[in-house]
């Protein structure tokens, strides 16, 4: 089991990344950051936030995006637009003499299609368009071939409903549904986002902190027995995202549990969303000591009978997105 430590830089831009007081809470904890890129990004300040982070010894990775108008995530209706950029980015980068160790390709739906949706990006259903699913995977699949040609590592964050997919031959509905192509990939990380005060927030009372907790017990699990070393789980939230009303932690020792679950079962290479929030936050230090320092949990919370039948029902309904799928390509 891999013990590591990184945090998503969504929110913050890079020239406050490069600042003394971020780049000294990185080093303190040994916290490497994942730093977001988009189209409109500044190069120049890009390069200077990645020289400065090596300056520290953290490694670094670079986090492509789209403009919003072109999905923002990848996902089978941008895998092309989105191959190109991660190459003009790269390119980019190595001509300022800050190529990257890693890419980090975020996997989910088109943020348009959920902007003003009531159900979060992870858990909605979109699209039964399996060649253009398939046409996205052989892209995605050049691209990490290509990466890895020039040493560079890649790896993804994923919705926790690829889990529920079936391993071995045949259909995946969830990844095909959502457009975001996992398995099959040469991924050298995976990174499930198990935000928990998102699933207990937009559960509308649904399921309570309790199954929350143990939603992340499972689901890391899962992803430890799936994909072995590679697998990582992203925690949060401290600070809000690209909806800017993702719910977030109420206290640094709800962050605290989540790492001591998450280690308890299984997978201790995890990532924190995200800086910007973290330095928003009153005592950002105690939020780090919590990421970092928090031992394993003596045990992991049970499935109780809402997280039971929440399970029961998305793996019900996932075999029937599956036959509609088939039915809708014969």
């Amino acid at each position: 089991m891999r013990h590591r430590r990184r945090i998503w830089c969504e929110m913050l831009p890079c020239r406050e990344l490069a600042e003394p007081r971020a780049l000294g809470l990185l080093g303190r904890f040994s916290i490497a950051p994942i730093i977001a890129a988009w189209p409109s990004t500044d190069v120049t300040e890009l390069a200077r936030a990645v020289a400065a982070v090596q300056g520290v010894g953290l490694q670094v990775a670079i986090w492509p995006m789209l403009a919003d108008r072109d999905g923002r995530w990848a996902n089978a209706q941008n895998a092309e637009p989105f191959a190109r950029f991660v190459n003009e980015l790269l390119a980019d980068l190595a001509s300022r003499g800050r190529a990257p160790s890693e890419i980090a390709i975020d996997l989910e739906p088109s943020i348009e299609a959920l902007r003003n949706r009531a159900v979060h990006a992870h858990f909605l259903p979109i699209s039964f368009d399996r060649r253009a699913f398939v046409s996205a995977k052989a892209r995605l699949r050049a691209l990490g071939d290509a990466l890895h040609e020039a040493g560079v590592q890649v790896s993804t964050a994923v919705p926790p409903t690829v889990l529920l997919d079936p391993e071995g031959a045949g259909p995946r509905p969830y990844e095909e549904l959502l457009g975001t192509p996992v398995d099959g990939l040469a991924w050298d990380h995976v990174s499930v986002m198990l935000y928990t005060s998102i699933i207990e927030g937009l559960s509308r009372g649904v399921l309570r902190r309790t199954d929350a907790r143990a939603l992340l017990a499972a689901a890391a699990a899962r992803a430890a027995a799936r994909f072995g070393d590679r697998a990582g789980v992203s925690l949060g939230c401290v600070g809000v995202g690209a909806f800017g009303n993702e719910p977030v932690y109420r206290s640094v020792g709800e962050l605290a549990d989540d790492v001591a679950i998450a280690r308890a079962a299984g997978v201790d290479d995890l990532t924190l969303f995200d800086l910007g929030g973290v330095l928003r936050r009153p005592d950002p230090e105690a939020w780090l000591e919590a990421f970092t320092e928090t031992p394993p949990a003596s045990r992991v919370p049970p499935k109780g009978l809402r997280v039971r039948a929440v399970l029961a029902g998305a793996r019900l309904a996932g075999g029937a997105f599956g036959l509609l799928g088939q039915i809708a390509h014969r």
